[in-house]
């Protein structure tokens, strides 16, 4: 029990520290660059949480052995895209980037014996060393709170993520100036939601429960039922430009149901990810129909999780038996740990050696302290500097 307590709260401490690492050391510097050429701005933060990515797939897989099994389908890393996910616990999004790490190895692809990859036609193909992400980045739809965590939130900021508060009079115009902003920039994303809004817990489940009786709908025991306003107008706003949305179910063999359960060494030993990808084409047009279309994906996933925690196989909707793929190889991602230990290193050198480093920090603290209370955060900022860019 102690070794697994000491080991939970050192991946805890390496995963933090490295994120206020890579925020005071790498992303301080370059924000200053929205202010003067937003599109290289944005250019440089969103490869800065590419490269970051990389770091906990190999914290959790290659020192924490976590197993990753990616079943369904590949997911093209430049299609700009939503991919909707069952929350099973508050700490699933750390997951997504290890899935995504081998969801986006290209099945058209194989490896030669100079382990260069080349596409089946024999064209040769970018190395995954260099291809880090996509075109199309990650962002996440997140709580609004978390926007004021240190170090986390405010790379979140940065990187332009789209927080909502669970209010649709708020939240509709962050949507909308969120979908503008992207747009204008002609910056594609990978988009990550929760339609659920919270983890399965048993208060959650609960509450779940009470809203089915209400509303005459069925019972869930693996998930719950989703919230499709917010998915289908933001489906609406972003679909002039989407390509696909990804349908994706998430299960474990013993989930850490909270960053305390991480804490406590509570780590899942092997993490389950069935990808199912919708052509924008096969969805319908109508919000309405939209959040039908949602509902009727959630009760798809109920069902193929009962399967999954029934004899270990998801259910999918063109495939009944759908087949585990193979890893991607772990090269690129170990390269990335070694540079983000690196700047971690830098850091604690910077943090006990240099007086003028330790002034850049506190003055960037009190800086973002300052701008998310009174502006709301770097994301209001860097809308108002593209509208003031287009305007003139």
């Amino acid at each position: 029990m102690a070794a697994a307590a000491a080991a939970g709260v050192l991946l805890c401490s390496a995963w933090y520290y490295t994120i206020l690492a890579g925020f005071f050391t790498l992303y301080c510097p370059v924000t200053y660059l929205m202010f003067f050429n937003h599109k290289l701005y944005r250019k440089f933060v969103d490869l800065l949480f590419a490269l970051w990515e990389l770091y906990p797939v190999a914290l959790f897989q290659c020192c924490y052995k976590t197993r990753l099994h990616h079943f369904g389908d590949y997911v093209n890393p430049d299609e700009n895209t939503i991919i909707i996910l069952n929350h099973r616990s508050r700490v699933d999004w750390n997951y997504v980037w290890i899935a995504l790490y081998h969801a986006t190895q290209n099945p058209t692809k194989e490896k030669c014996s100079c382990k260069e990859t080349r596409n089946v036609d024999g064209t040769e193909s970018k190395s995954a060393l260099f291809d880090i992400g996509g075109k199309s980045k990650i962002k996440f739809v997140l709580k609004d709170e978390l926007k004021v965590v240190p170090g986390l939130g405010w790379i979140m900021q940065l990187n332009y993520f789209l927080y909502v508060k669970r209010a649709w009079s708020e939240d509709q115009l962050s949507l909308s100036q969120f979908a503008d902003y992207y747009t204008r920039l002609r910056r594609s994303c990978r988009l990550v939601l929760f339609p659920e809004g919270t983890d399965l817990s048993d208060e959650n489940r609960r509450r779940s429960d009470k809203f089915a009786e209400a509303k005459k709908l069925p019972r869930y025991e693996y998930v719950l039922h989703p919230r499709t306003t917010g998915w289908a107008a933001l489906t609406s706003q972003l679909r002039p430009r989407l390509r696909s949305v990804y349908d994706v179910t998430v299960a474990y063999d013993h989930p850490a149901q909270t960053e305390a359960s991480l804490l406590q060494g509570k780590i899942p030993g092997h993490v389950y990810f069935h990808f199912k990808r919708y052509s924008i084409d096969e969805l319908p047009n109508e919000e309405a129909s939209l959040r039908s279309w949602l509902e009727e994906r959630w009760r798809e996933k109920e069902s193929s999780l009962r399967k999954f925690h029934y004899d270990g196989t998801f259910i999918d909707p063109s495939n009944k038996s759908p087949v585990e793929r193979a890893p991607r190889e772990m090269l690129t991602a170990k390269i990335g740990f070694m540079f983000w230990t690196i700047i971690d290193l830098l850091f604690a050198y910077g943090m006990l050696y240099s007086v003028a480093f330790r002034f850049w920090v506190l003055y960037h603290c009190f800086l973002f302290v300052f701008v998310t209370w009174y502006f709301g955060g770097f994301h209001n900022i860097q809308y108002k500097l593209l509208e003031k860019l287009k305007a003139n």
